[in-house]
């Protein structure tokens, strides 16, 4: 090719490039589920990033701009399918440390089972006082942008989430304070960590608690394939003559998909049972015409029908989350702590122009009794539910335990 002809590719590449930034923008802007959480509705993406889209010059370039669209969402859903080395950490996948903005600072509400962060000693309630090398106010700021608006804590608690998590090439460095000590860790990334998780689909034990037999199940977060069903199916009959039964689902940070939910959760029917409530705001927004719609689940098999406890965390997310509310619905005692708060359902999109395909939140679930999805808290309500308690004991397994023993 002449130097001329591939001057021409080139450009029309750049083209491609700018073009699908351009109609991720524009996907935002129409489908995004969640337009409230700004000013006046206004999902303010285009007026923070339209001006880079000039410079984008190739797929990395337009990758990386994908990604700071949906950290501008504060959304951990929305993510690009494809990503680079240097990557932020997808949270809650690949974090061990729950940061929120608390009147007090930059506060760790949980540290991850079997994580890095936990072995190193870090305990909830510690402080974050730098990140990157900065002042955690400083490195916060510099990760959103100097945009008044954006300056509220819920995206301050995502910004400081997503840069504890690290990046992935990176060892990371996080400045900390507790009872009086400063002190700064080095961890590796989970990129680089293996959890200290059993490996089977699921973990199936049962024990002895006040003179009753209980059965507990624990998903290694393995709600997104489908043989876990199968699984489930042979770990149920195996507890077949349990008392009552706990479901920990505080590992299911990859999320999964509907139909293990619904595989899961079919076993603990004996009629179809609404167990979740959608809705797609695009459509009232465009057409004024509200779309709603409940989501059932059918019995299958011989159904369980003793006491269930289901213990829920931080790192319980999307699908778990859905599980959760779920087996609330249907009555079961829920423990734990506020999950992953992962926004909706998402939808995949392709950019035209380049292939790439991104992760959209573009719908609304509810609890059956209206409570949006990232706003449910379990009845039993710890104040974090990975960490062991001071004490070495697992509280929120404790109280689901005294739960079946009352029931």
């Amino acid at each position: 090719m002449s130097n001329w002809g591939q001057s021409q590719a080139d450009q029309r590449y750049r083209y491609g490039v700018q073009s699908d930034a351009y109609a991720l923008l524009d996907l935002i802007e129409n489908r995004f589920a969640y337009a409230e959480r700004f000013p006046n509705w206004i999902v303010p993406v285009r007026s923070e990033l339209q001006a880079q889209i000039p410079y984008l010059q190739g797929r990395n370039d337009l990758v990386r701009f994908c990604q700071n669209a949906f950290h501008a969402l504060f959304d951990h859903h929305s993510i690009t399918e494809i990503g680079l080395l240097d990557d932020y950490a997808l949270v809650p996948s690949f974090a061990d440390l729950w940061v929120e903005k608390t009147p007090s600072g930059y506060q760790i509400m949980d540290v991850r089972r079997g994580s890095p962060a936990l072995q190193a000693g870090i305990r909830p309630g510690t402080m974050i006082t730098s990140l990157e090398g900065k002042p955690i106010e400083q490195a916060v700021a510099d990760f959103i942008g100097y945009y008044p608006y954006a300056l509220n804590d819920e995206r301050r608690a995502y910004a400081a989430r997503v840069m504890a998590a690290g990046r992935k090439g990176w060892v990371r460095r996080i400045g900390l304070f507790c009872d009086g000590l400063h002190w700064t860790v080095e961890l590796p990334t989970l990129y680089h960590w293996r959890l200290k998780r059993d490996t089977n689909l699921i973990s199936v034990r049962s024990v002895s608690h006040l003179g009753r037999r209980f059965g507990i199940m624990r998903f290694n977060d393995s709600l997104g394939y489908n043989e876990t069903v199968q699984a489930f199916d042979y770990a149920l009959n195996t507890l077949s003559g349990v008392d009552g039964l706990v479901l920990d689902l505080r590992d299911t940070a990859g999320g999964g998909t509907a139909l293990v939910a619904r595989g899961i959760l079919s076993r603990f029917v004996s009629a179809p049972t609404v167990y979740q409530r959608h809705e797609l705001p695009s459509d009232e927004r465009d057409f004024g015409v509200r779309r709603t719609w409940n989501e059932e689940v059918t019995p299958r098999g011989w159904t369980f029908n003793r006491p269930v406890s289901v213990i829920s965390g931080r790192w319980t997310a999307s699908m778990g989350e859905g599980l959760t509310v779920g087996f609330d619905a249907i009555g079961a005692g829920t423990f734990g702590t506020d999950m992953a708060r992962l926004l909706g359902g998402i939808s995949n999109h392709k950019l035209p122009e380049t292939d790439i395909t991104v992760k959209l939140t573009t719908e609304k679930l509810f609890h059956v009794d209206g409570t949006p999805r990232e706003q449910f808290r379990p009845r039993g309500y710890f104040n974090y539910a990975d960490a062991p308690g001071e004490d070495g004991q697992d509280g929120p397994m404790n109280a689901a335990l005294d739960y079946l023993s009352q029931h």
